[in-house]
């Protein structure tokens, strides 16, 4: 994975954080933490399925490469409905407001991941690496 996805997703997360800040400094919430562990939840499943996805990138069957993007994909899903379950289940209040929020971090991550990994196919592309995907 190389540094400028790394510095790119915690300048991401940095911008997300400056309008959080500004959120609850014009807003009465009262579940701030769940908006910091949730931007925290994001930060590390991009770095440890962006990981696994830029390396799937390199293998040289097709097969392996949907293989990995997919796996990626499902696992962001799946543990993106394991910590929304969390929410409902354990918070006493339930904020629409944080379940929108937490929808367009997925959202927002999930296009922020794309983006890098079509980037870096198109960069594979145009130098002949003998990427066989391309």
């Amino acid at each position: 994975m190389s540094i400028k996805f790394i510095l790119r997703l915690l300048l991401l997360s940095l911008g997300v954080a400056v309008l959080d800040i500004l959120y609850f400094y014009f807003s009465n919430e009262t579940e701030q933490s769940w908006y910091w562990f949730s931007l925290l939840f994001y930060i590390l499943l991009g770095l440890i399925i962006g990981q696994s996805s830029h390396k799937a990138v390199q293998k040289k069957s097709n097969s392996d490469f949907y293989l990995g993007i997919m796996t990626g994909t499902g696992l962001r899903m799946l543990f993106s409905i394991i910590f929304i379950a969390m929410y409902l289940v354990i918070s006493d209040i339930k904020s629409n407001v944080f379940v929108v929020y937490y929808l367009f971090l997925y959202l927002l991550f999930t296009i922020f991941e794309i983006y890098h990994l079509v980037h870096k196919l198109r960069t594979e592309k145009n130098s002949n690496t003998g990427n066989a995907t391309s």
